[in-house]
């Protein structure tokens, strides 16, 4: 699982004279890396192609759209998290007069080649078992997580029960997640829209005070990606087209602990689908950005260069 490492100020002995002047330095480039994103920031609106979906957004002018590069540097080199944190992200929408560096909501844009996810078993989904089954699951693994030095997340309730629409074929959920030592419970709306070939996904992220607000951001989300002609859910070619080996249940399931993805069968295509099953894990975490007081606030345990995995040759070495 890809995961964040929470503040360096988790620790309770004082900082020593030479972290301070790190902290200070990460805080001085945090700084530098906002106000020239600030002044150089590409505010996209009106309609918007995603061309990896073969799909569009259709924001109007009450939202803006910024592209995968500055999305990285905003994920990234200012709200420090790790660099496979932007990876896969084909941009990030933010309300029309806000930026990332307002307490603000936004929504992190990404697209799975995953096939077609049949929506056959819409009607007959329990899900209030597996919210259970998501909670049980948070606090059994809360332990392993501590002990690696990152803060748990336990699912405490749906903040919005997953709604599917048939006609629109959007499937939209929101859940409330208690992080260790937080003030405030983190608040992950996820949209997905089906396609022919695969999933367009917008993770909205806030906190839970700003629920109302985000609702009904969600609502006009769920209209505003389309898929172009030929790419629809319509156009599936059942005698030709790849599907999906999980339904709706599995897009549910992919944004929870593993335990809930092996019982609705979704495990059996991590290797195919890995990186679509950890997205809504990232979306999560990346949720919990204020943690890091992610604008100029604490610095985390690891830097960026350190994120990355070593090579083979460091290991033998």
């Amino acid at each position: 699982m890809i995961a964040y490492v929470p503040a360096a100020t988790l620790h309770a002995a004082p900082p020593s004279a030479a972290t301070t002047a790190a902290q200070d330095d990460v805080q001085a480039r945090q700084r530098a890396a906002t106000e020239k994103l600030l002044k150089d920031l590409n505010r996209q609106t009106g309609t918007i192609p995603i061309a990896a979906a073969k799909a569009e957004l259709n924001l109007g002018d009450r939202y803006y759209f910024v592209g995968p590069e500055q999305s990285r540097t905003i994920l990234v080199d200012i709200w420090r998290n790790p660099p496979a944190a932007a990876n896969g992200v084909l941009g990030m929408v933010f309300p029309k007069g806000k930026s990332f560096a307002d307490d603000t909501w936004s929504a992190v844009i990404t697209y799975e080649d995953t096939g077609y996810v049949s929506d056959d078993d819409a009607k007959t989904i329990d899900y209030n078992a597996m919210l259970a089954d998501m909670r049980k699951s948070d606090e059994a693994q809360a332990a392993d997580t501590r002990a690696q030095g990152y803060p748990a997340g336990i699912l405490q309730r749906w903040a919005q029960s997953p709604t599917y629409d048939g006609g629109k074929h959007s499937l939209v959920w929101a859940r409330d997640i208690k992080f260790d030592d937080t003030p405030e419970d983190t608040l992950n709306y996820d949209i997905r829209l089906l396609g022919r070939e695969g999933v367009l996904s917008m993770n909205i992220l806030a906190s839970m005070s700003q629920l109302d607000e985000v609702r009904e951001a969600a609502k006009t989300f769920a209209s505003v990606g389309s898929f172009k002609s030929g790419a629809r859910y319509v156009d599936y070619n059942a005698a030709t087209d790849r599907k999906a080996e999980y339904g709706l249940a599995g897009l549910v399931a992919a944004g929870g602990a593993a335990a809930v993805a092996k019982k609705v069968g979704l495990l059996a295509v991590l290797a195919k689908f890995g990186k679509f099953i950890l997205i809504g894990l990232v979306a999560a975490f990346a949720a919990f950005r204020n943690f890091f007081a992610r604008l100029f606030g604490r610095k985390p345990a690891l830097e960026a260069s350190e994120w990355e995995a070593p090579s083979d040759e460091d290991k033998a070495g």
